[in-house]
């Protein structure tokens, strides 16, 4: 239970109160439920709600959408409730800090020191005006993000995101919020409620923590990360997304894996600039005709092929470290070939070219080596990388480790 019986209006309408408890329901999100009617049933999400605790603390419902209606009762999808005020929409700019409790965090900044110093008002550079720090509340270390100017309630999100892909980089283990605290310019606490997100029981196990790291990492990793856009997200879904197909999971870190390779090595081409040139000029000399069209449609971009994409994304973090994740690189290539273009057109001849007991891990394998190429890009040494390279989702990787294992030596 979040609010037992509290008393709840639409914002335009105070003298029509209904009470009513907001809580959660199985699945993590939150519902709103009333012993009368209050809120309007509209197709829109966009309908906000106000609400006081028995303690008084008032309390702004945003996003609310009646689910089920009978003669005297009510139940509300809640997108979100925030604790300690009431706001008039979730567009309003009032909110200058939000300290946010995140798993692993502690320990990731603080393991292997006693007591270290936590960095303080580092300068986001993908986002002037906003500053982040790591702080003790207690036995715990939060972070804390600070902007210049009063923000939505929402628009810290980028940055929370950024630092949950980071913890779970470190330690191959998805990162949640546990908790959020906004602060109003006015120093008003107000408490971020949403849906609790489930969480995937992996062992915490970081290759790297903040006192292994260079100075200047976290500003670097923020940089890295919006560099990375949606193929990052598309990458670290696969460590958020819960149970589901293989396929699934290996056809995303395909596409991760294909658009960070275009992010970070945009001049690769397919042929050299002089050869596309020559190409693309004895196709135009073609009579008209479909024919052409197509050749012409197929050639209008020199672009780098998906194996060749691969091959360079294993040549950029240490040689070493990407041996002992891929064994044979030529093969883990192929494979990816195969597995992209099978799921990518629904064509098992592809799959069946890929060991059996290979294809679920190839995922985490390929997983891997794209940390390893973040940690390379990230100023992370070749020693560092060796390390990680066992530990990196050692157990997810186990089958492919057994097939090379007891591969016959040629």
């Amino acid at each position: 239970m979040i609010v037992d019986n509290g008393q709840w209006w639409m914002p335009s309408d105070s003298d029509h109160t209904g009470a009513g408890d907001l809580t959660t329901v199985h699945d993590g999100s939150l519902r709103l439920k009333l012993g009368c009617r209050v809120v309007p049933k509209t197709d829109s999400n966009h309908i906000t709600v106000w609400g006081v605790t028995d303690d008084a603390t008032p309390v702004t419902l945003l996003g609310c959408l009646v689910l089920s209606a009978e003669e005297s009762t009510q139940e509300v999808y809640v997108h979100a409730a925030l604790i300690g005020a009431h706001i008039a929409s979730g567009d309003d700019q009032i909110f200058r800090r939000v300290s946010v409790s995140l798993s692993n965090l502690t320990d990731w900044a603080t393991r292997g020191h006693d007591r270290p110093p936590l960095p303080d008002h580092i300068n986001n550079p993908q986002c002037p005006g906003e500053q982040l720090s790591l702080r003790r509340v207690g036995s715990e270390v939060q972070l804390v993000i600070e902007s210049d100017e009063p923000r939505r309630w929402m628009d810290f999100d980028t940055t929370i995101r950024a630092f949950e892909d980071l913890l779970t980089l470190a330690g191959s283990a998805d990162c949640r919020v546990e908790s959020a605290v906004l602060s109003t310019s006015e120093g008003i606490r107000v408490q971020l409620r949403m849906k609790a997100e489930h969480v995937i029981e992996r062992r915490w196990h970081p290759v790297f923590v903040l006192g292994t790291v260079p100075d200047r990492f976290i500003s670097d990793w923020l940089t890295l990360r919006a560099q990375l856009g949606m193929s990052g997200s598309v990458l670290f879904s696969v460590d958020y997304g819960g149970p589901g197909y293989f396929q699934n999971k290996l056809f995303n870190v395909a596409s991760a894996a294909e658009g960070i390779h275009q992010i970070l090595c945009p001049t690769t081409t397919g042929i050299s600039d002089q050869e596309h040139h020559e190409l693309k000029a004895y196709i135009k000399a073609l009579p008209e005709g479909p024919v052409r069209r197509w050749a012409l449609s197929a050639t209008q971009r020199n672009q780098p092929g998906f194996a060749a994409r691969m091959r360079e994304l294993a040549s950029i973090p240490d040689s070493e470290a990407v041996a002992t994740v891929l064994h044979n690189k030529a093969m883990w290539v192929t494979w990816m070939v195969n597995a992209r273009n099978a799921i990518g057109h629904s064509s098992w001849d592809g799959m069946e070219k890929i060991p059996r007991e290979v294809r679920p891990a190839l995922t985490y394998v390929t997983k891997t080596l794209l940390h390893l190429v973040m940690l390379e890009r990230l100023g992370l040494s070749p020693e560092q990388q060796r390390n990680a390279a066992p530990a990196t989702y050692y157990n997810l990787r186990q089958r492919y480790e057994d097939y090379f294992d007891s591969a016959p030596v040629n």
